[in-house]
C-alpha cells in the first residue's frame, strides 16, 4: 500500500529536481571513451604490442574483448585505468593491472592479472528483502570461468523462506565470427505473495514458480549488445482469487518471449565512476492459445560523470509499463523488494506500472587500496584482497499505479539523505546510510547492493 503522500512544496521541489538532475550525467559525455566522444584523446604514445601475464586458465581474448587500448591506439593514464576497471568488471580476477613498457624500444601495454577461483561450492545464507524474519539458506555449485572462456555454470539449492532450486549455463561467446551469446536455465521458486492488496484481502498465500528459457544474444561492438529468449512458464497460486491468475483455474500456463538492448559503457560495474548505461527491452507474456496475454515495457537509463579524480555525479531513471490483457497479481511491479526509495526503504507499493529516477554525489574517501594476504594463510587465488571507502550524498524519488489511475507529481513518494559505502574483496558493497523522507521522517539503512 503507498503510504501517505504529502501535498507539501518540499515534496513537490524534491519530485521536480529528480527528474531533471540525473539527466545530467545520463547526456555527459565519459572522457575516458574515445569511442563514445568522436574525439581524440590528447596521446602520449601508441602501443605495439599488447602482452597479457598471469591469466592461467582465462583464454586471451576474455580480456581484448573488454579493453579500448589496442595496436596503435593512443594511451593516456585515464584510458588504462578505464580499461583496468573494465577487466576487473569480467569478475574473474583478484587483481588487474595496467603498465607500458618502453625501455625494450617497443611501446608494449603489460597487462598483469592474479585469477580467482573459478569453481567452488557457495553457502547461501541470507535475508530476504534485507529483512531478518525472512532468513533463507542453502548452497550452490559455481563455476565462473568454464573451459576458460567464461562461461558460468551454476546450480543450487536454497531452503527456509522462499525456497527455490535452479540451474543455468551461459556462453559469452558461442559464434566468435558474429559475436553470439547462449544461456539456458530452469528453475523452481515458491513464493511468497508480495502484494499487501491480496494479503490484506485473504491473508499470505503462496506462488510456485517453474521456468524454462533459452536466449540467443549478440554482441554488436565493445558497448553494445542484444539478445533474445523464450521462456516457458507455470505459475500456480495456493489460494485462487479472481485476479491472481488470469485463468481461473489458479494456474496459469504460458510462453514468453523478450528482446532487450543494452549499451554499457560504465568502467567498475560494482560501483561505476564513468560512463553510461543504457537498457531497454519489450516482453510479450503469452502466445498462442494461452489465456495469458500482456506487454511489458522496461527502461533503465544510468549515467556517471566524472567532476574531478574523486567526485562522481550519478543518475538513474528507471520504468516499466504494461499493456493489453488482463496482469495478474503475479506480474505487478514493486518498490520495497529490489527496487527501493530510500526514506521509504521498508515501505512496499505495488502496481502495473512503475516509474523512479534517483541521483547521488559521490566522493572517494579512500581510492580503492590492494593488499596481499600470506600465501601460506590461503590459497593463490584468495591472497589479493581490495578496499575502499566512498561517501555520497542522494535523493530518491518514485511511484507505483495501475491503469485507469492518473499520474500526477503528488503521487511521487520522495527521500533525500547521505552515507557511507564500503566497497569490499570479490566485488562486494556495504552500504549504510540515513534517509528522510518527503514528510520528514528518518530512517537508517544497511544493505549490501549498490543502489545503481
Amino acid at each position: 500500500m503507498h503510504p501517505a503522500h504529502s501535498t507539501h512544496p518540499r515534496s513537490r521541489l524534491i519530485v521536480l529536481l529528480l527528474a531533471i538532475i540525473p539527466c545530467v550525467p545520463l547526456l555527459s559525455t565519459p572522457a575516458s571513451s574515445q569511442e563514445e566522444s568522436g574525439q581524440p584523446l590528447p596521446p602520449s604514445f601508441l602501443i605495439d604490442t599488447v602482452f597479457i601475464m598471469g591469466n592461467t586458465t582465462t583464454r586471451d581474448y576474455v580480456i581484448l574483448n573488454e579493453m579500448t587500448i589496442r595496436p596503435g591506439t593512443p594511451v593516456t593514464a585515464e584510458l588504462l585505468q578505464y580499461d583496468r576497471a573494465r577487466i576487473y568488471s569480467l569478475g574473474l580476477f583478484t587483481l588487474v593491472d595496467l603498465s607500458v613498457d618502453t625501455l625494450s624500444g617497443n611501446r608494449i601495454l603489460n597487462v598483469v592479472v592474479s585469477e580467482r577461483w573459478h569453481y567452488f561450492p557457495v553457502p547461501l545464507f541470507g535475508f530476504r528483502d534485507g529483512e531478518a524474519r525472512k532468513v533463507y539458506y542453502g548452497a550452490g555449485f559455481l563455476h565462473n570461468n568454464f573451459q576458460g572462456r567464461n562461461q558460468k555454470l551454476f546450480a543450487s539449492a536454497v531452503f527456509g523462506y522462499n525456497p527455490s532450486a535452479q540451474v543455468s549455463f551461459y556462453e559469452p561467446l558461442i559464434d566468435p565470427v558474429h559475436r553470439l551469446s547462449f544461456s539456458t536455465a530452469a528453475s523452481f521458486s515458491r513464493v511468497r505473495n508480495k502484494s499487501e492488496i491480496e494479503a490484506e484481502a485473504t491473508g499470505d498465500f503462496n506462488e510456485l514458480h517453474y521456468d524454462f528459457g533459452v536466449g540467443l544474444g549478440k554482441r554488436f561492438s565493445l558497448f553494445e549488445s542484444g539478445s533474445l529468449s523464450l521462456n516457458y512458464q507455470v505459475m500456480e497460486v495456493s489460494l485462487y482469487r479472481p485476479g491472481r491468475t488470469v485463468s481461473d483455474t489458479g494456474i496459469d500456463r504460458f510462453f514468453y518471449t523478450s528482446a532487450s538492448y543494452a549499451y554499457d559503457s560504465r568502467d567498475l560495474r560494482e560501483y561505476a565512476s564513468r560512463g553510461r548505461y543504457i537498457g531497454v527491452s519489450v516482453t510479450k507474456y503469452g502466445l498462442g492459445t494461452s489465456d495469458v496475454n500482456f506487454a511489458r515495457f522496461g527502461a533503465d537509463i544510468r549515467g556517471y560523470l566524472p567532476l574531478s579524480s574523486r567526485f562522481t555525479l550519478a543518475g538513474r531513471v528507471t520504468g516499466s509499463i504494461a499493456s493489453g490483457g488482463r496482469i495478474p497479481t503475479y506480474a505487478r511491479m514493486y518498490f520495497g523488494y529490489g527496487e527501493r526509495i530510500r526514506g521509504y526503504f521498508r515501505d512496499v507499493l505495488e502496481g502495473e506500472h512503475l516509474l523512479g529516477s534517483s541521483v547521488e554525489l559521490r566522493f572517494m574517501l579512500l581510492p580503492v587500496i590492494v593488499f596481499r594476504m600470506p600465501t601460506d594463510l590461503l590459497p593463490e587465488q584468495f591472497t589479493v584482497w581490495q578496499f575502499g571507502v566512498s561517501l555520497a550524498l542522494f535523493a530518491d524519488a518514485g511511484t507505483t499505479w495501475f491503469r485507469g489511475n492518473p499520474l500526477s507529481v503528488h503521487d511521487f513518494l520522495s527521500g533525500y539523505g547521505g552515507g557511507i559505502r564500503f566497497l569490499l574483496p570479490y566485488g562486494i558493497v556495504a552500504r549504510t546510510e540515513y534517509a528522510i523522507n518527503n514528510l520528514g521522517k528518518g530512517q537508517f539503512i544497511l544493505d549490501f547492493r549498490t543502489p545503481f
